[in-house]
């Protein structure tokens, strides 16, 4: 029987899928891909690993987001979806918090404290930043995996990153 291989799927419109086998990882940007070539990437990936299992974040509307941004997420998570059954790809949704609790450690938080008022009373409120968070726990967990977006890019991509955290998840879970 072949070996486990796991993916992770940030769902975003600038997400990202990552495969990891054997410890190696490849990732396939979803905004550099149409839904055409996303869905042959899908079922290229399903006919390479018959023992596979997607993780994918849970998502959900976020407060304050304008309707057509919105929209565009809940199609693009839906459509993902589609594809993972289209293409008989065993999958569990994850929300954030979860896969985030099992994956951080203390020292990889980057927390600021903004004061704010609740009820006329001066208050300090705990905001963890997730995003540099997330990046610091990847650099500690996989210290040699490139995490931008491609050998072009300046920046680590958090998208990327994302991906990457819910690959292992699914991996130490073993899914």
């Amino acid at each position: 029987m072949e070996e486990k291989v796991y993916m992770g799927i940030d769902p975003g419109s600038k997400g990202f899928i990552t495969i990891q086998e054997k410890g190696d990882f490849t990732h396939v940007s979803i905004e550099d891909n149409d839904l055409y070539q996303l869905s042959d990437k899908m079922r290229e990936i399903r006919l390479k690993h018959t023992n596979l299992t997607c993780v994918i974040e849970s998502v959900h509307a976020v407060f304050g987001s304008s309707a057509k941004a919105t929209f565009a997420f809940g199609f693009n998570n839906g459509y993902l979806i589609g594809l993972l059954c289209a293409n008989k790809i065993p999958y569990v949704l994850v929300p954030p918090q979860k896969w985030q609790k099992e994956m951080w450690e203390h020292s990889d938080m980057v927390v600021t404290y903004k004061q704010t008022t609740i009820k006329g009373k001066q208050i300090m409120k705990k905001d963890v930043n997730t995003k540099q968070t997330s990046i610091n726990c990847c650099k500690r967990l996989f210290p040699m995996l490139d995490l931008r977006k491609s050998e072009r890019a300046k920046k680590i991509d958090d998208n990327k990153v994302d991906s990457i955290l819910l690959c292992e998840y699914g991996r130490r879970k073993n899914l």
